[in-house]
């Protein structure tokens, strides 16, 4: 690689000045920077990732820019030449007659005015319209200097010079890619953050950053040789098992046909074995380039982590450093060292990356530097994506103009795949990096296999009678429930099904009810009773739908949106091994008060058109309406000028990173966490991973799990002196915080809340819970009336 720095002497730097206390000089850390980018460089093989990018920006001045991008990350603090960084900050008696000056010590608004300067004078007898272009590409890159110990905001907002305005008057003429320049300023800023960091971790706390959690040929061979251990323990399939394994091959097949692509399509039925087709993929594209050498699994929902997790730990056992990265997870150990662990979970440096969805989104579109730190760990990496339909589908559009690009830019092999799988290329003009791998006859050959179409019987009965009330549904299920043993009634309203739950509990044994407001112990006890041998009713919410375990043969469902009918008749007959299962459907809630502005929304089973739809698994033909619904609207006049997809060019073009981040922020909403310091019996809730943890036994009260105890640690926290350690520890709490927190949604705005006792680190403390928490369970209801209305 090429890494033509400019000389420090050119800025009048040398070793008087210091970089960090007590004693290492700046261009010590300027070199160490300079060296923890190589090491990323290598690891990642980024340096043909950059040279295209800028080709694709501005081919006849890539070397120069390339030159820049280097520049911008090595020169990153030379602001610290100012006197009064010096002698406030590092305290360097080199400088102490600028002590007790009033001056500003700030340092990076200085970096990136000399990094500007310098280029200024570089660049002043090319020819205007050039010159112009190339200060803009170095204002871009000074912004991201500037912007190195905080966060991404509005590059309009940068400088107030005359130049800096004259610049940005031009923009438009200057004839730049607007999604690849976003993601070369992104990727600077991410290299720039995590090399500032490692250097600064190897001088400050001694930590030497060798291992960023990549996989070599050797490694790659031998989860290959586990994987194929594993899929010979299978025997010859049978039933079932002899169309998920034509559906695995067909998959490879067409993969390994084109295996120069990027983006593949995974559509396969509810039950297929997509898990496993999807890591022999992973493994596949893995063996095919040796420039590949990160997988990670991306997930709406904590509960498909978790049972991710189990099918990898099966497959690969301790052969795979694999990590599971979201709110609820602590944070792996690493060799005892709390820094240490905690800069493996910042970087993301196992080789195997199960997280979810916003993780994923903060990381492509986030403004943090949290969520820029792993940025460069896509390059040349495998992403799985599961369940995309759950994606928020007012982005789709920009989504898939950002997963191509991503993709492409960055050689990302991306796998989306789906029982119900809308093609997003629908809306690019170029499909060529995409590729179906189960072709058109194929699909329809599995999908109308007798073990997915006529696994359960569909029934709309109860459609005919139009919105529905409780006591109905019950008749209606004492009609038809002889020679059920378990039964699933979903809701789509948590009230709803509270109701219902409360209307049947005394009259059948064995009646569960599961929503959000259910913590993951509870959740994993109604499992376990599921699988038991004997009669059992669970009335749900849409928790139910994805990623919960559980084999029933009867089901009840109120209508939604066409993913979720499938979603939910997976949950029906699962194993494919009974007779005679059925799903009714009804409508009793408005689902557009849920689903509000979906887009899916009125192209649902009221019509006879979708019922077909359904019965028949022909979910293209729902999807080309709701994708071409989401076009219309995508290239609707905001204003009577620009559409929205322009609003959204011009955001690009204008690097207004904030806005960006904004827009594509899959889950908005203004909620606040609960604690409630109740207990839960441990005896009760075997089985749950969090429970078996040897560190639980600090917060055990007369054999139950404590919340107070749990209270107390969290705010205890603050009394440990090492980030790292804080840090650490924290992970662990969450973990077990969870099962003591519920969200709710502050709807009315401009009022102080005051129905908590206090409030602390981001959660509302609330004393008296038993008024609110009966059996574990929260009653929203119950704590709806107590605060007046104000919450959800």
């Amino acid at each position: 690689m090429k890494t033509k720095t400019i000389p420090l002497s050119n800025f009048g730097i040398d070793d008087k000045y210091l970089a960090h206390p007590p004693k290492e000089s700046l261009p010590e850390h300027l070199g160490l920077t300079l060296d923890y980018l190589i090491k990323i460089f290598e690891v990642k093989s980024l340096d043909s990732i950059i040279q295209s990018l800028i080709d694709k920006i501005d081919k006849k001045h890539n070397e120069l820019i390339y030159e820049m991008f280097m520049n911008a990350i090595y020169l990153h603090d030379i602001g610290k030449v100012n006197p009064y960084f010096q002698a406030k900050k590092m305290n360097n008696l080199s400088f102490k007659e600028y002590k007790d000056s009033t001056s500003s010590s700030d340092h990076s608004p200085l970096s990136a005015k000399m990094y500007i300067e310098y280029y200024q004078n570089l660049l002043c007898e090319y020819p205007r319209k050039t010159r112009y272009k190339l200060l803009f590409i170095v204002y871009s890159f000074a912004y991201s200097m500037q912007k190195h110990h905080g966060s991404l905001s509005v590059f309009e907002s940068f400088q107030d010079d005359n130049l800096f305005r004259n610049i940005l008057k031009h923009v438009v003429d200057y004839k730049i890619p607007h999604f690849e320049f976003y993601i070369l300023n992104k990727l600077l800023f991410s290299l720039l953050v995590s090399s500032d960091y490692y250097a600064t971790g190897d001088y400050l706390a001694n930590l030497q950053v060798d291992n960023f959690g990549t996989l070599d040929k050797e490694q790659k061979e031998s989860l290959q040789d586990k994987f194929t251990t594993f899929l010979e323990d299978f025997g010859e399939p049978q039933g079932i098992n002899r169309v998920r394994n034509e559906i695995f091959k067909e998959a490879e097949f067409n993969l390994l046909k084109n295996i120069d692509k990027h983006i593949f399509y995974l559509e396969a039925p509810t039950g297929s074995g997509k898990t496993i087709t999807s890591i022999n993929l992973a493994l596949k594209l893995l063996e095919s380039d040796k420039r590949l050498n990160k997988l990670f699994y991306i997930f709406p929902f904590n509960t498909l982590v978790e049972q991710t997790r189990d099918v990898f730990d099966d497959i690969f056992g301790d052969s795979l450093d694999i990590e599971v990265i979201n709110s609820i997870t602590p944070i792996k150990e690493e060799e005892g060292d709390y820094t240490k662990s905690y800069v493996s979970r910042l970087f993301f440096h196992s080789p195997a990356i199960i997280t979810t969805h916003v993780s994923f989104f903060n990381i492509l579109f986030g403004t943090s530097r949290d969520d820029n730190y792993p940025l460069w760990q896509l390059a040349n990496s495998v992403i799985i994506l599961d369940e995309i339909q759950s994606y928020n589908n007012k982005l789709w559009w920009y989504m898939v103009e950002f997963f191509e690009k991503y993709a492409s830019l960055l050689n990302i092999k991306i796998i989306i795949m789906s029982a119900t799988l809308p093609k997003l290329d629908y809306f690019l003009e170029k499909k060529d990096n995409f590729v179906d791998l189960i072709t058109p006859q194929k699909r329809d050959e599995f999908f109308t296999s007798c073990y997915f179409k006529d696994r359960v019987e569909v029934d709309f009965t109860l459609l005919e009678e139009e919105k529905i009330d409780l006591d109905r549904l019950e008749e209606f299920f004492d009609e038809v429930k002889n020679g059920y043993q378990k039964i699933l009634f979903e809701f789509i309203k948590k009230q709803s099904a509270r109701e219902f739950y409360n209307q049947i509990k005394d009259r059948y044994e064995n009646v569960y009810e599961l929503s959000g407001d259910d913590n993951k112990a509870y959740r994993q006890y109604v499992i376990n009773k599921s699988k038991e041998d004997k009669p059992i009713i669970i009335v749900a919410t849409q928790v139910i739908e994805a990623g919960v375990d559980i084999d029933m043969d009867l089901g009840f469902k109120d209508i939604s949106t066409l993913d979720s009918e499938e979603q939910f008749m997976g949950r029906i007959n699962r194993s494919c091994k009974k007779s005679g299962s059925k799903v009714y459907f009804f409508n009793k809630d408005d689902a557009s008060g849920i689903y509000k502005g979906d887009n899916r929304l009125g192209f649902d089973l009221t019509q006879e058109k979708y019922r077909t739809i359904l019965k028949e698994k022909n979910y293209k033909e729902y999807y080309d309406e709701v994708l071409e619904v989401i076009k219309q609207n995508g290239l609707r006049l905001e204003s009577g000028v620009n559409s929205n997809i322009d609003n959204f060019s011009t955001l690009l073009q204008k690097l207004d990173y904030k806005e960006i981040s904004k827009t594509m922020t899959l889950i908005n909403s203004q909620n606040m966490t609960l604690f409630f310091p109740f207990k839960i019996d441990l005896e009760i809730y075997r089985g749950v991973k969090e429970f078996e943890d040897e560190r639980i036994k600090n917060y055990i009260n007369d054999g139950s799990l404590d919340g107070q105890k749990m209270w107390e640690s969290f705010k205890a926290l603050n009394e440990i002196e090492s980030f790292s350690e804080k840090k650490y520890e924290q992970s662990y709490i969450n973990s077990l915080m969870q099962f003591f927190t519920f969200n709710i949604i502050k709807y009315k705005e401009g009022q102080k809340p005051s129905h908590y006792s206090y409030e602390f680190g981001g959660y509302f403390y609330v004393k008296n819970y038993d008024d609110f928490i009966k059996d574990g369970k929260f009653d929203r209801v119950a704590f709806q009336e107590y605060t007046g209305g104000y919450f959800l």
